[in-house]
């Protein structure tokens, strides 16, 4: 096989690998949207290593959110709206 026929299979594995929950991306659009209450993974995950089935109450929400809203994707600051609920 040809070295570019590696590379690919390579990164298709990694992207099968790659946990389908939080990322890092999802904490660093909660900071540029103020909610100072996402510090990490765990604000949403019960876990280190975060798995569509560890969600704590606002991993939860989040979820519910986007099935009600129809949501092809997660807008974190839907979230916003859960921590004004909660004051």
């Amino acid at each position: 096989m040809k070295m570019t026929t590696y590379i690919l299979i390579g990164a298709a594995l990694l992207a099968i690998a790659t946990p389908a929950g939080a990322t890092a991306k999802m904490v660093k659009q909660c900071k540029d949207a103020g909610i100072a209450e996402i510090k990490n993974c765990q604000s949403c995950h019960v876990d280190k290593k975060p798995t569509k089935e560890d969600l704590n109450e606002i991993g939860k929400w989040l979820v519910a959110q986007k099935e009600a809203k129809k949501a092809a994707d997660y807008d974190m600051a839907w979230l916003k709206e859960y921590f004004a609920a909660k004051k």
